[in-house]
């Protein structure tokens, strides 16, 4: 064999004996965290907390969605009275010669924007208070490593030979 490959198939098995004696100390016996067990436990519990949690926003969000409608339903009605109040006032305003009809017609333009603000008011009083937001559950913190003793150190290789 040329002497070339010699040397590259010598530093091949060292180098892959090298990586074989250090994967055998990584895959040493490691004792499981004692915590683990509570851990796991707490996840459970925060995973069934989780899923009501889901369940409560939905209800949440429908409810809200249910308040949006209704309120948008006001405002459209409270703007329709608006509108019909304006279009009055510019009929009237185009009809009047006299000073007097347009400031009774203002008069009237402005009873019938506030009597539309008030239905408008005690409607979104009878809608009641927002719903409450429900408050998303608080996810356990991971236990802590088990601190292991340190072991004892390797007596350190003497200069002079042993008998």
């Amino acid at each position: 064999m040329n002497t070339v490959t010699k040397k590259s198939l010598a530093v091949i098995a060292l180098t892959s004996s090298l990586f074989i004696g250090s994967t055998a100390s990584a895959l040493a016996d490691v004792t499981p965290n004692p915590n683990k067990v509570a851990y796991d436990a707490a996840i459970a519990q925060y995973k069934v907390a989780m899923e009501k949690h889901k369940a409560d926003m939905g209800s949440f969000y429908s409810s809200m969605k249910a308040r949006n409608e209704s309120r948008k339903a006001i405002n459209a009605t409270f703007k329709g009275a608006v509108d019909k109040a304006k279009a009055d006032y510019t009929a009237a305003v185009a009809t009047a010669t006299t000073a007097e009809t347009k400031k009774s017609a203002l008069t009237t333009r402005k009873n019938a924007v506030s009597a539309a603000s008030a239905i408008r008011d005690a409607a979104v009083t009878a809608l009641g208070q927002l719903p409450v937001k429900p408050t998303a559950p608080v996810k356990p913190t991971r236990p802590e490593k088990v601190v292991r003793a340190p072991k004892a150190p390797r007596p350190a290789a003497s200069v002079t030979p042993s008998a």
